[in-house]
């Protein structure tokens, strides 16, 4: 009938996107780390840390980029020789110390950052809590501190290659590494954890460190057999400046822990979970919760099928599948409660007569796999111990 208004259709319920419960609170979690307004931000290449990023006002957005200044002469007591590497928030360079002509690495923030107050003080806090861990397992930082317009951390001089650069290595050869080695840099490494978690302040209290970022790009094997667990630049500690925005998670997803992703309250278990990924990828030479998005990834955390590393590689011991498992129990009341303790029990099934050689072997793997990396990082001490001279 003319002049009659139709009545609009009844709405349909809406739906959540990724349904309901807590799978899909991990599904949307993840779907809004994907959104633009994420920026990955990291200290070297292959970090995979998100955080959100202000809206760049007019006048930052035009403001021209700061000209690429010259290799800084000085920094501190260090002579700066040369770049090393570079990447993400810093750059890397060979230093030289001026009282004994010592080699050091000399971690610099990059030069249009340097402004920039979180990320200095990100890069400080690290610095400062670096500096109170001190073990064979984790990289020693001799000291920080600020030339005018150049944050630096001064750190031991390491001459190796990342775990993931070996597992590519491996990978690219249709190797795999051996049950003994996969202990050994195991046990170091949680050798290295149970150190972190036990630190405390001045004052006898904890400093409940947690690395958040257990992964292979931040475990460092030396060409001469070191195990060394670096970049603490997310670490969760007690009265550091940055603390994470709700809503934030960092770190690497494929080795994040069930509590990570559901945004629990953390504790040194959850770096027992990375460290049990980490091993188990080691052990059958496959990516346990990789997939090809960021959802199916964090979907594959939360639920994904966790096999027995013997059912994909019959070679590993019976015993160290046991202590993978363990460690990768998702309900954390289960897990491992300690990293020592996996070091422990690691280091028993090694047995004295493995732990006597196992450096020595990992250091003859290296210099297998990577002898043009070898001769060009022995390169960089010569033009340095010349100049001493």
């Amino acid at each position: 009938m003319a002049g009659k208004r139709r009545k609009p259709p009844p709405r349909e319920p809406a739906e959540r996107p990724f349904g309901s419960g807590s799978a899909g609170r991990v599904a949307r979690a993840a779907a809004w780390r994907q959104r633009p307004t994420a920026a990955f931000v990291g200290a070297r290449r292959g970090a995979c840390i998100r955080t959100r990023e202000p809206p760049m006002s007019p006048t930052r957005a035009a403001r021209p980029p700061p000209p690429c200044p010259s290799r800084p002469e000085h920094l501190g007591r260090h002579a700066v020789l040369g770049r090393i590497a570079g990447g993400g928030l810093s750059t890397i360079y060979l230093g030289r110390r001026h009282a004994d002509g010592v080699l050091v690495a000399l971690k610099v923030v990059r030069h249009d950052l340097r402004d920039d107050d979180e990320v200095l003080a990100m890069f400080f806090d690290e610095a400062r809590l670096l500096e109170r861990l001190v073990h064979p397992n984790i990289v020693r930082t001799l000291e920080h501190g600020a030339d005018p317009g150049r944050a630096f951390i001064a750190m031991e001089l390491l001459l190796g290659t990342s775990l993931a650069d070996v597992q590519r290595a491996c990978a690219a050869r249709g190797m795999g590494l051996h049950p003994e080695a996969v202990a050994w840099i195991g046990a170091r490494v949680a050798d290295a954890l149970e150190h972190a978690h036990e630190r405390t302040d001045d004052g006898g209290r904890p400093l409940g460190i947690i690395h958040r970022d257990v992964n292979p790009s931040n475990v460092f094997l030396g060409f001469d057999g070191e195990v060394k667990l670096i970049d603490f630049g997310l670490a969760k500690c007690h009265g550091r400046a940055i603390t994470t925005r709700r809503g934030v998670i960092k770190g690497k997803l494929p080795y994040l822990s069930p509590e990570q992703i559901m945004q629990l309250s953390l504790d040194r278990r959850s770096d027992v979970f990375g460290l049990g990924t980490m091993l188990w990828e080691l052990c059958t030479m496959r990516r346990l919760f990789g997939r090809s998005t960021d959802i199916a990834t964090v979907r594959a955390v939360h639920c994904g099928p966790i096999p027995d590393p013997r059912a994909l590689a019959p070679d590993v011991p019976r015993e160290l599948a046991a202590i993978v498992l363990h460690a990768l129990e998702r309900n954390r009341e289960r897990r491992y409660e300690s990293a020592g303790k996996i070091a422990r029990h690691l280091d028993a099934l090694l047995g004295e007569a493995g732990r006597a050689v196992a450096a020595s072997r990992l250091a003859d793997m290296q210099r297998m796999l990577f002898p043009a990396e070898l001769e060009r990082q022995r390169r960089w001490k010569k033009p340095a111990l010349a100049r001493v001279v």
